[in-house]
């Protein structure tokens, strides 16, 4: 739900497979807002809607679209940096190669404190390699389930008419 509002952006812009304009690199950082605004119009959504914004923010400052750092980020957001951070590395994707969950995790630690909470790396580390927490990557049928999930969250946050 995160990236929900990613359906703002052309699919020329979410399949690129190459490096993005400045201008379309404006259009990616719009997402975080967009999906705010969609996430908070669905009933007790509102927590969520803050964690959908600040979800790249980076916890030395100077993310987007606020640029606030460490604590003033919501934990939930930190959270998700971490965890998305990490699934964006080791899946596979059209135009890379996944890395293993071992570099992935190397590369974790090396931005902990810059662009990612620290104690959140830690706690997520802990999970992977103590308690066996793995992480798996979509496939079409999950793909096709997840665009269902979407389309009810965008019916449901149609304005509404009054029952008159």
């Amino acid at each position: 739900m995160h990236d929900i509002g990613k359906f703002i952006l052309p699919d020329s812009i979410l399949f690129a497979e190459r490096k993005l304009t400045d201008a379309e690199w404006e259009l990616i950082k719009l997402h975080p807002e967009q999906g705010a605004k969609l996430v908070e119009r669905i009933d007790g959504y509102g927590p969520v809607a803050k964690i959908v914004l600040h979800h790249h923010e980076r916890f030395e400052g100077g993310g987007y679209p606020t640029g606030i750092a460490g604590e003033q980020i919501p934990l939930g957001s930190r959270i998700i940096s971490v965890a998305d951070t990490y699934d964006v590395m080791t899946a596979r994707d059209s135009y890379r190669r996944p890395v293993s969950s071992e570099a992935a995790l190397a590369e974790l630690r090396r931005v902990a404190g810059t662009q990612l909470d620290p104690q959140v790396v830690s706690v997520f580390e802990r999970m992977i390699l103590e308690r066996g927490v793995a992480f798996s990557h979509v496939d079409e049928a999950d793909f096709e389930a997840e665009l269902a999930f979407e389309k009810r969250v965008a019916d449901y946050a149609r304005p509404r008419l009054a029952a008159v």
